[in-house]
């Protein structure tokens, strides 16, 4: 069974409705997790949408390409941007403003909710959370206002959504940020680098099937 494969299997386990967190924990990149997710998204006739927060899905796209991967499939996703100046891929809505987060979740749940209502079912992939976190400065009322649209649609099945995060740059000091995202995750996955080895470990799921399960390749 090849890597693709392998993955495609994991990503076919999940269940519409579900919020899934896809940790990073150590200093590698997500650009073949990010192809990985559409890919299968787009064979199991999902419409993707990709929410690109501050020039994230760009900086995945280059490196992708300079790792001599394939980006033609990550354009058949449309994109809602927030923040960053890059445009990447096919944008349908920008959000620019991002220094209030209560106004952000506002306006972003006015886009959505028009998405979710035309393009059933949706296969949503967030990328750069954690810099949004930083650029609202870990204020306990902006990470509230995320926290809560994050797990307004925890169950909708109109929708699965797959937070790519790089928890190594939220940082140790604040863990406890780190537990409330996993707490509101039905499905946790962390990836780390052993060695020339890739693990991914689901430490938390709805289906009883996938709980504690290892891949490595």
């Amino acid at each position: 069974m090849n890597v693709p494969t392998i993955m495609q299997d994991l990503w076919g386990s999940l269940r519409r409705g579900e919020l899934v967190l896809v940790e990073r924990t150590d200093a590698g990149d997500q650009y073949l997790d990010l192809h990985n997710i559409v890919t299968w998204g787009l064979e199991d006739e999902y419409n993707i949408v990709i929410v690109d927060i501050l020039d994230s899905l760009h900086l995945l796209t280059a490196k992708a390409r300079l790792a001599g991967i394939e980006t033609d499939v990550l354009t058949k996703a449309e994109v809602i941007k927030i923040g960053g100046r890059t445009q990447t891929g096919n944008v349908i809505k920008t959000i620019e403003e991002i220094s209030e987060p209560v106004i952000l979740t506002k306006k972003f749940k006015d886009v959505y909710e028009q998405v979710l209502e035309s393009r059933f079912p949706v296969l949503t992939i967030v990328l750069g959370l954690e810099k949004l976190l930083m650029a609202s400065e870990f204020s306990s009322a902006n990470v509230h206002a995320l926290v809560k649209l994050m797990s307004q649609y925890v169950g909708d099945e109109r929708r699965l959504t797959v937070y790519l995060v790089k928890t190594g740059i939220i940082g140790p000091e604040r863990q406890s940020l780190t537990a409330l995202l996993e707490d509101i995750a039905t499905t946790v996955i962390r990836v780390s680098k052993k060695g020339k080895t890739t693990e991914f470990h689901v430490i938390k799921s709805v289906t009883p099937d996938l709980e504690d399960m290892v891949l490595r390749f």
